[in-house]
């Protein structure tokens, strides 16, 4: 397998595919990528309040809820239209992100193979796989790695780090477990949307895939660079969505009135979340288009069994190194 060939191919591709950008990158990103923004800057906050650094008396989660229920108190006629938004909100969240994947994985090989596809050819088919890949990443979402990472960090704010160190060799087991399994079933989502083949079987030819192509490990462990460089990526900008709004609002506090410092710390904070979510679209179709490409080419790879006998250039059978043929014994 050419290596360089798959990435310089899959990155030409991502750069035409402004419509699997926009529909299957972007739009999933913008959910994402506020949850994301929200879900760290609640652990920041989280971590600031804990025993670590302030030690109050109340935990950020208490300031939360407060917050929220005497917003409602205080404004009552909005409380309907809040709750149908974030409903809306939180359906889509679950729903949207692992359609697109689908609906990108679906495009994307079609037209590897030659096919005319679009982002609506991509979405007609790829939404029927959408039940199994979702219930397949619910099933190992407890394994992936962030999960047992933000599990460390409930533990170490919540329970100490006594309760912690005692449960820092259960979350390093958990933590190479999960490298495993990421490993063992990277192509199970392909199986999955290209194959239509069920969730266990799909988990099971993926495994049986990496293992039977070893040789390509090195072009594994590129991918996994890749995702590893993608989720860097999301992190810097997450993190930087919210450091950019508090300080741009701090900033025009101290020089305007508090009313325009939020418009205008707000507009800005809009703006970063957008670029950040088209920047995380592009990362997600080029990294889709590169594990799609390695999945079509080491897939389509026939198989040899031990009975196989392999033929040599001039139609003879292979001989062993002292220049005899292979005999069974």
């Amino acid at each position: 397998m050419d290596y360089k060939r798959v990435i310089v191919d899959s990155w030409r591709s991502t750069q035409k595919s402004k419509s699997l950008i926009v529909w299957f990158g972007f739009l999933p990103a913008l959910f994402t990528t506020t949850v994301g923004i929200l879900y760290m800057a609640y652990q920041f906050f989280a971590f600031k309040k804990s025993y670590l650094f302030e030690d109050a008396e109340d935990s950020f989660f208490h300031d939360v809820v407060l917050f929220i229920w005497d917003f409602v108190k205080a404004n009552v006629s909005l409380t309907l239209p809040l709750v149908i938004f974030v409903v809306i909100f939180a359906v889509l969240y679950f729903l949207l992100p692992t359609i697109a994947r689908a609906s990108a994985i679906q495009a994307i090989a079609r037209r590897k193979n030659g096919q005319n596809a679009g982002a609506g050819t991509g979405l007609r088919h790829g939404i029927m796989s959408f039940l199994p890949l979702f219930e397949y990443h619910l099933l190992i979402k407890t394994f992936a790695f962030f999960s047992v990472l933000f599990e460390m960090s409930f533990v170490l704010r919540n329970l100490g780090p006594v309760i912690f160190e005692m449960f820092l060799p259960v979350f390093i087991l958990f933590l190479i477990i999960s490298f495993i399994l990421t490993l063992l079933f990277t192509y199970t989502d392909f199986f999955i949307v290209i194959d239509d083949f069920g969730i266990f079987k799909s988990m099971q030819k993926s495994a049986k895939l990496v293992i039977m192509n070893w040789k390509h490990t090195v072009l594994i462990t590129i991918l996994m660079i890749i995702i590893g460089i993608r989720v860097i990526i999301q992190a810097i900008l997450v993190l930087l969505v919210p450091s950019l709004i508090v300080l741009i609002t701090g900033y025009i506090t101290t020089i305007a009135l508090p009313a325009t410092s939020v418009i205008i710390g707000g507009i800005f904070g809009i703006i970063a979340l957008l670029v950040a979510a088209y920047l995380n679209g592009i990362v997600d179709i080029f990294s889709y288009t590169v594990w799609t490409y390695t999945f079509l080419e080491l897939s389509s790879e026939k198989e040899i069994s031990a009975r196989d006998v392999l033929i040599d250039d001039i139609g003879e059978k292979s001989h062993d190194y002292h220049g005899h043929k292979n005999l069974e014994n």
